[in-house]
């Protein structure tokens, strides 16, 4: 069985924005989607571990992204596993275009989660015939990322029935886009995000009021901004994120 997978996608114009180019959750979910029918050949999907009492909790994701590509663009995502990190299972990714130049690099961390338990489950003990090709599209050892303390501004989402992914709780990837909602109208219409790092605290359900707080992070010749993600009304810290965006 191979221990590297590859998905090709085919950009629409509902996958872009107003610029044309790739909206950065359409880049997010063709490297979920790849990851998620890699995890299903593997034997080892949300459905086949749900049979077992388990699931996949995402605990860390960074993404770089050195073009968003435009419509009609072809993205070839390839995935694999790419080792453990005491209980997280590791998880790598590259996006390239139709002349095979790099679009994006990401690595992501995961726990395997005891549905009935509510903790970590151990990964040899589960997933014993597990693959991993032991290199990294992304080299990044997951330390904390900065709490988003005395924020200069902040904005109110509630979760919609969309937002829920099949474990119940609120899909990865909208996290991201409450973040990315965040910066002021002049750097959103003007940027686009490169750098994305995440780390996810929290679970959020169907209705809660999310809190989206961010700050400008340091000085630099890129804007990067800190984030905090709250629900609201018990004040529990959901993500923690920092982004660095660049001019178009």
């Amino acid at each position: 069985m191979k221990k590297t997978y590859v998905k090709r996608y085919t950009v629409h114009y509902y996958e872009v924005d107003f610029r044309g180019k790739t909206l950065p959750l359409s880049m997010i979910n063709f490297l979920q989607d790849a990851a998620g029918d890699h995890a299903a050949r593997l034997g080892f999907s949300v459905l086949d571990l749900m049979k077992r009492n388990l699931t996949w909790l995402l605990s860390r994701y960074h993404v770089r992204v050195l073009r968003y590509p435009e419509v009609g663009e072809t993205v070839a995502v390839t995935t694999w596993p790419s080792g453990t990190q005491g209980i997280f299972a590791l998880r790598d990714f590259r996006a390239v275009d139709g002349k095979n130049e790099t679009l994006a690099v990401a690595t992501s961390s995961w726990v395997l989660w005891n549905i009935a338990d509510k903790k970590p489950a151990s990964l040899e003990e589960n997933l014993p015939d597990r693959i991993a090709l032991s290199r990294r599209a992304l080299e990044d050892d997951f330390t904390s990322l900065p709490r988003c303390d005395e924020p200069a501004d902040a904005t109110s989402f509630r979760v919609g029935i969309q937002d829920i992914d099949f474990n119940n709780h609120v899909n990865h990837a909208s996290y991201i886009l409450w973040a990315l909602e965040s910066p002021p109208e002049a750097v959103l219409r003007s940027h686009a995000p490169f750098e994305i790092e995440v780390a996810y605290r929290a679970e959020a359900f169907y209705g809660d009021e999310i809190l989206a707080k961010i700050r400008k992070a340091e000085k630099d010749p890129d804007t990067v901004f800190l984030h905090g993600l709250y629900q609201k009304s018990r004040g529990t810290e959901l993500a923690r994120l920092r982004t660095a965006w660049r001019p178009l």
